[in-house]
């Protein structure tokens, strides 16, 4: 897990108990409350639960905390495994198109998601914020970089690794899906399944 110490011991709490309020958290370490706080804080910021306020009966409602889908990836799943053998399996038995629509169908709706969330923003700037936030919380470990005429998006994680040892038709789709995004040619400079440490892409801006 990335997150180490008392912080883990909270989300690890969230996890087995699907939310958590500050005052149960006090009850179930041996840490203050200031310091909890200070904690719940971090791990809001850093995106790895959100807050919500749950009324359950009369009086004010109870603010909760739930772990975001970010906080969700901290912990083991087999779920890229699974695809990965899926795909193989699909792959043995003659389906390559379905691979392809599939793939291709599940970009479409990345890219509607980063068109909506990126559309009412007034410059650049801004734009890159929100891909930044949707691109967090899918798992890629992003950072940005604009320079005159030119975006660099580095994604320093690839969700999908497993995934791409069956198929590089994510990859593909990645470099299209910005293209699209940004209405220009991208050139990936780096490229994780080639063993480099990011998928690094360098796209032109009108």
């Amino acid at each position: 897990m990335m997150v180490s110490g008392s912080k883990e011991e909270i989300l690890n709490l969230i996890k087995a108990r699907g939310t958590l309020q500050l005052d149960e958290a006090v009850e179930l370490t041996d840490l203050a409350k200031t310091t909890l706080r200070e904690h719940f804080l971090q791990l809001e910021r850093d995106g790895y639960i959100i807050r919500e306020f749950v009324r359950s009966g009369p009086g004010r409602p109870s603010l909760q905390y739930s772990l975001s889908q970010k906080g969700q990836q901290l912990f083991p799943s087999q779920e890229s495994n699974m695809l990965r053998d899926l795909i193989q399996f699909l792959k043995e038995n003659g389906n390559d198109e379905e691979i392809e629509q599939f793939f291709t169908r599940f970009w479409d709706k990345r890219f509607q998601r980063a068109s909506y969330l990126m559309e009412n923003e007034p410059d650049q700037a801004s734009k890159l914020i929100k891909l930044n936030e949707m691109l967090s919380e899918e798992g890629f470990m992003p950072e940005h970089e604009i320079n005159e005429d030119k975006v660099t998006i580095k994604e320093c994680n690839c969700p999908f690794s497993e995934v791409i040892k069956e198929t590089r038709l994510p990859c593909r789709l990645e470099a299209e899906f910005y293209e699209k995004l940004f209405d220009g040619p991208v050139e990936r400079t780096k490229f994780i399944a080639e063993g480099d440490h990011s998928c690094t892409y360098c796209i032109k801006i009108r």
